[in-house]
């Protein structure tokens, strides 16, 4: 049996789709006179639900690769500079959302620090990022860079002209780390949901996509095992 009919099978509703659940919970907040930051919005993804442009008044992308600059589904692109400021002014934006970005951050005080500086009073921070204490990110980090570069866009399934994987550092990827940063950085509320969903990532081998769904299940089925599952969703206030 394919892969694509076990996904079929096992996940006959969206209701396990990452994607789904973490956007519908950012677009909870939107409204059409936001300004919203797109922090590390990388290359256009083709993705109705993380597209943004038009929903909003305006959606900024920045990152530290010039690939943002032709990203078509940003009202305006900009790039960071090597010490990690942003180029805006204090309180400007509604809104900012990094869509698996905290993995590659290496200065992850300054990164929210400056995500707090640019937030308006009463703004909200959203991301989604890999649990460090997921088995996919313990691969990842006993793995060096050039093992990502060559396997990791075939693992996802993506095209072969599709980005190499950025460098990561994992340096904001626990709850506890989450939980200190966004007290350090001045936010008065740190929401953290741990999420684990369908295990696409090993769609590549349907004996491995197999051992994936029983893990889901087991970490789902239990609050105790939340700490193992892949994802932490968060938002900061």
């Amino acid at each position: 049996m394919s892969t694509r009919s076990l996904q079929a099978i096992c996940y006959p509703s969206p209701r396990f789709d990452g994607t789904r659940i973490f956007y519908h919970w950012l677009g909870s907040v939107l409204h059409s006179d936001m300004h919203v930051l797109n922090l590390g919005a990388g290359p256009q993804t083709g993705h109705p639900l993380r597209i943004l442009k038009g929903r909003v008044r305006q959606v900024v992308g920045a990152d530290i690769d010039p690939i943002v600059l032709d990203n078509e589904e940003l009202d305006a692109a900009v790039l960071i500079g090597a010490d990690g400021t942003l180029p805006f002014p204090d309180a400007c934006f509604d809104t900012v959302f990094s869509d698996y970005v905290l993995e590659h951050v290496e200065d992850p005080g300054r990164f929210f620090g400056e995500v707090r500086r640019v937030l308006k009073p009463g703004g909200s921070f959203f991301f989604r990022t890999p649990n460090l204490f997921h088995y996919v990110a313990i691969a990842a980090r006993c793995t060096p860079h050039w093992f990502h570069h060559l396997v990791a866009n075939r693992v996802r399934g993506a095209a072969k002209d599709q980005h190499a994987p950025w460098p990561t550092f994992y340096r904001a990827n626990t709850r506890r780390r989450l939980q200190n940063l966004a007290h350090a950085s001045g936010f008065q509320s740190c929401d953290l949901r741990m999420v684990e969903t369908d295990p696409a990532y090993l769609s590549f081998f349907a004996p491995l996509y197999l051992l994936g769904v029983a893990y889901e299940r087991t970490v789902n089925a239990h609050h105790a095992l939340s700490g193992m599952r892949a994802n932490i969703f968060g938002r900061l206030q």
